[in-house]
């Protein structure tokens, strides 16, 4: 009996299961954003989440593992077995193929819908190849195998992407801006490291280009939708409440990111970073309470901007994932940094 792949299932229960119930489907599928490192089985146990969204995430994994290793096979290698494939960075991607299947279908984008498990695919290389990269210039000693493997799943990703959404002007402009802003940000990044931060305290925003590759749909499919002119607005949103999510992630790596001593936007202003060891060197700026509160604030303030460039936008959808964050932000600050922000 032929089955279909998990990647041609995926769009048609998401989208089957959000028909159902809505505010239950909202509930469980963003659950990953309120907890760091959330397994699918406390996800399960505490969401008591729908069978069929269940296996539809589960599905993805197999699936995913498989492409990986179908690709890298003639070229004598096993990307899946590689500790810099960081399969966590493609868990931490489910809600937005979920979110992105539910906004196309509600922006009539039934084309692209149709081609979904493309666009799944795709996601599988430029997650697999941008993590693997990020993890290499990240690393003390960065492999040249690795490195090039990248690249070559840089550009199945950009193929597939392309075939999918059309080669147009506008389509090749956002994926050569996203491109760009992901080199550009890891060029500061390095060029820095063990002197001090590659950001700005009064620009915040510029911590979330390191993630644009995973919103890339979200772009390019707003010419089909007749809003190329607000290309520009829409990247500065996916900036802003990206940016709170890297925030997130640089008080999570906080340690280890000193360790090899990258010095992040949590480090910004802090004196004699290199005086003390890396352990105790976390442990005096998670508790101080006045950067975590700076930072917490700073991250409100590109939420709230995210939310009314989306007001302007019209784009009550989109809006939906910015109001997860805003959750994922408050849960965070809470439960790992013991802050409690006061009423408003």
């Amino acid at each position: 009996m032929n089955h279909k792949d998990p990647f041609q299932e995926f769009a048609p229960a998401i989208l089957r299961i959000y028909r159902r119930d809505k505010e239950a489907f909202w509930a469980a599928v963003m659950a990953p954003f309120l907890a760091n490192n959330i397994s699918l089985l406390d996800w399960w146990h505490h969401l008591k989440v729908d069978v069929e969204l269940l296996a539809a995430f589960k599905g993805l994994d197999k699936e995913a593992q498989r492409i990986l290793r179908e690709f890298s096979a003639p070229l004598g290698i096993d990307v899946t077995q590689w500790r810099s494939n960081r399969v966590q960075y493609f868990k931490d991607a489910y809600p937005i193929f979920a979110f992105l299947a539910v906004w196309m279908d509600e922006m009539g984008l039934n084309e692209f819908l149709n081609r979904y498990d493309e666009i799944l695919r795709s996601a599988v290389f430029g997650v697999a190849g941008y993590g693997i990269l990020d993890e290499n210039v990240d690393g003390a000693s960065p492999s040249p195998v690795e490195i090039l493997a990248s690249q070559s799943l840089i550009c199945e990703y950009e193929s597939i992407i392309l075939d999918v959404f059309g080669v147009t002007t506008v389509n090749l402009c956002v994926l050569h801006r996203m491109r760009s802003i992901f080199l550009a940000a890891e060029i500061k990044e390095k060029n820095m490291r063990g002197k001090a931060s590659p950001y700005r305290l009064e620009a915040p925003e510029d911590c979330g280009a390191k993630g644009a590759h995973v919103v890339t749909p979200f772009m390019l499919s707003l010419e089909r939708l007749g809003k190329a002119q607000w290309i520009d607005k829409y990247w500065e949103v996916f900036l802003l409440f990206g940016a709170v999510i890297q925030i997130i992630d640089d008080w999570t790596d906080l340690e280890g990111d000193l360790m090899v001593g990258h010095y992040s936007y949590v480090t910004l202003g802090v004196e004699n970073i290199r005086s003390a060891s890396p352990k105790q060197m976390t442990k005096t700026l998670r508790s101080d309470s006045v950067r975590t509160r700076e930072t917490y604030n700073r991250s409100k303030e590109m939420i709230a901007r995210s939310r009314a460039l989306l007001a302007e936008l019209q784009d009550p959808f989109l809006a939906r994932l910015v109001d997860v964050t805003d959750l994922r932000l408050d849960s965070y600050f809470r439960k790992e940094l013991n802050f409690i922000p006061a009423s408003s």
